[in-house]
């Protein structure tokens, strides 16, 4: 079975700094999916959540010490849009830490043009976002995923969506409190022992 992550594929991925002007600019003036009235709003949001994360977040010490320990050097790649909620907590998240050691490249692919990519790491069939696919940089080897939510904050949604008593705005709300509420602790949890367990590879 051919690669699927090549280096082409990495060249035409974003780093943080062109994702999130890419998001602030969809704000600024809206094109293509964003010029949707519905779609501009969710963006918006974003960009106030992908800030409170980036001025709020509070870094794990065990997580920066495994992170800064690193020998290996990792690419992790992320598919993402600024149009989706969770990405806003999850992804920011994942730039924050990815800070935390010169060995972790932060590569960003946009879901809706990369189907091919996204079809592969659907989870339960749905082309969920943000997902993070940890790549060893030398041969690309693929080491693990995450995504797109923490285990916790999933089973919760599950449970809502399986209640008709509750209405979308309703569950989009307790999405965002609970992430709020967390701020990314249970996000940098998960990714503590995924690292553990990719070290190991």
């Amino acid at each position: 079975m051919p690669q699927l992550i090549t280096r082409d594929v990495l060249e035409r991925s974003l780093n943080w700094d062109a994702y999130f002007q890419l998001m602030k600019e969809m704000v600024a003036q809206p094109v293509g999916v964003y010029a949707d009235e519905k779609m501009h709003r969710y963006t918006q949001s974003n960009l106030q959540r992908t800030e409170l994360v980036l001025d709020k977040m509070v870094l794990n010490q065990k997580l920066y010490n495994a992170l800064s320990e690193l020998k290996d050097e990792w690419i992790w790649l992320m598919i993402s849009e600024p149009w989706c909620g969770d990405a806003s907590w999850g992804a920011t998240a994942l730039h924050i830490l990815s800070t935390a050691t010169d060995n972790i490249d932060l590569r960003i692919l946009l879901r809706d043009t990369n189907p091919d990519i996204m079809q592969a790491y659907q989870t339960n069939g749905a082309n969920a976002i943000p997902k993070l696919v940890c790549l060893r940089k030398s041969d690309l080897a693929e080491l693990g995923t995450w995504g797109p939510r923490p285990q916790v904050l999933q089973a919760l949604v599950n449970e809502m969506k399986a209640d008709p008593s509750i209405e979308f705005k309703e569950n989009v709300r307790r999405l965002h409190a609970w992430y709020e509420a967390d701020m990314t602790a249970s996000i940098q949890d998960e990714i503590l022992d995924l690292v553990r367990e990719w070290k190991t590879k």
